[in-house]
Formats: C-alpha cells, sequence, structure tokens
C-alpha cells in the first residue's frame, strides 16, 4: 500500500490536542453536550479516538474530531503512520454498514439467476447509464438473487411506475435495463407503486446520492458499475 500523506495542517492539529488534554478525562456525554453548545452540532454519536486526547465525533455520516472541551473542531483524517492505515476510512466503512432488516425486499424487482444463493440489493434508476452497465455485467453472474430498488431520482419517476407496474416487472426492468424498451404506459390509479416513494424515503435515510450504489450481505455498499470480477470478490469477503 502506498504511504499516504499527512496534511501539514491535520497533523499540527493533533499534536497540538494530545499535549492540550492528555490528562482530562471525561465521560463522552459531557463532551457531546460541549460541542452542542459550542457548534450547534448534534452529535450522532461520540468515543474516543485512538489518539490520546482526541474524540470522534459522528454528525449525519459525517467524522470529525474533538478535544475533551470541544474547543477544536478538526474536519480531516488520521492516519496510523506505523500500521500505515486511514482509520478514519475505515471508521466511516463501518458507519456506512447496512443491515439489512432496514429493507423492504418485496418492495424491490427480484431478479433470480440460477439457484440464487447469493444476494445482492442494489439501488438503481431508469435513466442512469451506469445503471444499465451494471445490469449488464450482472447477466454474466450465476448462482445470484438481485433485489433491485427502483430509485428514480433522475426525473424517471413516471418509466420506474411502468417498469413497477407492468405485468412482469423484471421482464420490463431488464428488457428496459438492456435493450432500451420503455415499457407500456400504466394509467394513473391502476396500480399501488408506493414502494417507490418508500424506495425514495429510505435511500434518502441511509445517505444514497447516486445510483448504482450496490449493497453487499455484509452491510457494506459501493457505488459504481462494478464488474463481475469484481462482484464475485466482494461477495466472497462478505462471506
Amino acid at each position: 500500500m502506498r504511504k499516504l500523506p499527512f496534511s501539514a495542517l491535520l497533523l499540527s492539529s493533533v499534536l497540538a490536542l494530545t499535549s492540550l488534554s492528555v490528562q482530562a478525562s471525561p465521560d463522552t456525554d459531557r463532551v457531546s453536550q460541549k460541542i452542542r453548545e459550542k457548534t450547534g452540532m448534534i452529535p450522532t454519536s461520540v468515543q474516543k479516538s485512538p489518539v490520546a486526547g482526541l474524540y470522534e465525533i459522528v454528525v449525519r455520516r459525517q467524522i470529525f474530531y474533538t478535544d475533551a472541551e470541544g474547543k477544536y473542531l478538526i474536519a480531516g483524517r488520521i492516519f496510523d503512520t506505523v500500521a500505515n492505515t486511514d482509520i478514519t476510512a475505515a471508521r466511516m466503512e463501518e458507519l456506512n454498514r447496512i443491515d439489512w432488516k432496514v429493507f423492504r425486499l418485496e418492495d424491490a424487482v427480484k431478479v433470480v439467476r440460477g439457484k440464487g444463493e447469493r444476494k445482492l440489493v442494489v439501488f438503481t434508476d431508469a435513466r442512469c447509464p451506469y445503471c444499465s452497465m451494471l445490469e449488464r455485467n450482472l447477466q454474466k453472474m450465476d448462482n445470484i438473487t438481485v433485489y433491485n430498488f427502483i430509485y428514480p431520482i433522475l426525473n424517471s419517476g413516471s418509466i420506474s411506475k411502468n417498469i413497477f407496474c407492468s405485468e412482469n416487472p423484471v421482464a420490463a426492468f431488464e428488457a428496459h435495463m438492456l435493450e432500451g424498451k420503455d415499457p407500456a404506459e400504466i394509467a394513473e390509479g391502476k396500480c399501488d407503486y408506493s414502494a417507490l416513494h418508500r424506495n425514495l424515503e429510505i435511500g434518502r435515510e441511509l445517505g444514497i446520492t447516486g445510483t448504482p450504489t450496490i449493497i453487499f450481505p455484509d452491510g457494506s455498499r459501493v457505488s459504481g458499475a462494478l464488474t463481475p470480477d469484481q462482484i464475485e470478490a466482494r461477495l466472497a469477503a462478505a462471506k
């Protein structure tokens, strides 16, 4: 792994904070209260960081660091120069893991290939070219079940409704994503497509801002049109 450069500002701030607050040992509730009072931010979690005297604060899926009194606030990364790892990136990946229990799988277009023993969740948009690319890649895989949550964020509400409400949503989905064929128009009131609204709600709650986004069985997420080999590797790691 290539050595990661330190920001001089970040490094000096970390050292300064360590010297200022190494003797302090307040509980995390006190640190959280200090941050609320001084910044107005409401942390969703506070815990000690690997650096003595620094506390990790999570606000809206963003990580910050502070001293025991909340006087200094750092927006940046911490690198471990001995292990040669990005501590902040590892924590972000951990925080972004998704428990599959939050998904209503019946709201997805379920595509099964082979035995379908391996499972993926994909947030996809009918007007997203990279989603079509991903679908072509998934066509090359076997023994997989893909729960496609249609996520209409690219002005694709109408076509998404027509896919979801078609007599055969899987066929309509694949025809559109693979061949560019638009599904038949479904008259308003002829179908309950509230699932699409729920998909938007859960996607926003999870901070999904782009498509395609793939969620693996271990809760890890990756954005982009991964190749079959990349997906196979992630599935193997997720076990």
